[in-house]
C-alpha cells in the first residue's frame, strides 16, 4: 500500500484486524524495510485508533511505534520477530497513551491486550438495553445532542451523561473491560464523546477504572463506524517517508509526551 492507495470503507468491518503476514512478502523473513511498513501501516493505526479514539492521538502513537519496533533492527529479519516487536510496541504505545495522559495505573493497561479484536458496532451494542442501544445509536452515529436524547426518552435533561456513561459501561462490559458502577466521572465522558464525534482531540484527565472503561467503549464505537479509522493520506505519506529514510523532515503530528 501506498499513500495515494484507496481503502474502500465499505468493507470496514469484514477486514481482519491484523491481515496474514505471508501476503505481503515473500517466504519467512522480511527483507526490505518497504516490506514492513506494508505489513503494519494500516493494522497499527487501525488498532491505535481503537484504543484513543480520535485520529491525533492515533498517528502520535502509530509513529511512536514505528520508531520504536525499528530502532536497532538489521535486516534481513524473520517475520515472526518483527511481528512480535510491533505487537508489543502497540500494546507500549497504547499503554503510554492511557497512562500518561489519563494516569491510568500501568497494571490495568494490561487489559488492552484483549483489545485487539475490531468490534462492529451491532456486536458493540448487542447485549444492551433496547434503550441503552439507542442511546449509542442516536449520540455516536445520528450525533444528537444528550439534551435532545435525553428529550426522546422523556428523561430528565440533567441525567443525560449519566445515561451515556451507563451505556458505555454496558458496551464495555460486552467488551470484557471491568466497569465498576461508578457515575462520578459521567461529566467527563460526555465531554470525551463529545470530542471523539467532533474528531478533535479529547481532554485530559485522570480517569478513575469505571471511567476509563466508558473511554474505551467510547473509542471504540468511534472506530466500528466506517470509515473513522482511516488514516490521513498526508499521515502515510510522511510516516511512509519517514520510515524510508530515517529522518523525520515533516511530522504531521507533534508527539507529546514521548521522547525516546
Amino acid at each position: 500500500m501506498t499513500g495515494t492507495d484507496a481503502i474502500d470503507p465499505a468493507n470496514h468491518e469484514m477486514r481482519p484486524a491484523h491481515p496474514p503476514s505471508l501476503t505481503v512478502i515473500a517466504g519467512l523473513t522480511y527483507v526490505e524495510r518497504s516490506q514492513v511498513f506494508k505489513r503494519w501501516c494500516l493494522p497499527t493505526y487501525e488498532t491505535l485508533f481503537r484504543w484513543t479514539g480520535n485520529p491525533v492521538d492515533a498517528e502520535d502513537a502509530t509513529s511512536w511505534v514505528f520508531k520504536n519496533a525499528m530502532a536497532g533492527l538489521r535486516l534481513p529479519a524473520l517475520v515472526r520477530d518483527v511481528d512480535e516487536r510491533f505487537d508489543e510496541a502497540t500494546l507500549d504505545a497504547a499503554c503510554r497513551h492511557w497512562s500518561g495522559r489519563y494516569g491510568v495505573a500501568p497494571y490495568r493497561c494490561e487489559a488492552l491486550r484483549t483489545g485487539r479484536q475490531a468490534w462492529s458496532v451491532e456486536a458493540l451494542v448487542g447485549g444492551l438495553s433496547a434503550e441503552m442501544r439507542l442511546v449509542i445509536v442516536l449520540r455516536f452515529l445520528r450525533k444528537r445532542s444528550l439534551s435532545a436524547i435525553a428529550a426522546q426518552l422523556d428523561a430528565a435533561a440533567g441525567s443525560a451523561n449519566a445515561c451515556l456513561h451507563t451505556a458505555l459501561a454496558g458496551v464495555a462490559e460486552q467488551m470484557g473491560l471491568d466497569a465498576p458502577a461508578d457515575l462520578s466521572q459521567a461529566d467527563e465522558v460526555a465531554a470525551f464523546v463529545d470530542h471523539l464525534i467532533d474528531r478533535r482531540t479529547p481532554p485530559r484527565f485522570e480517569a478513575r477504572p469505571s471511567g476509563w472503561a466508558a473511554l474505551l467503549a467510547a473509542a471504540h464505537i468511534q472506530a466500528a463506524i466506517a470509515g473513522n479509522d482511516l488514516p490521513r493520506a498526508a499521515f502515510v505519506r510522511t510516516l511512509q517517508e519517514t520510515f524510508r529514510t530515517g529522518r523525520d523532515r515533516s511530522r504531521v503530528t507533534h508527539v507529546r509526551i514521548w521522547n525516546s
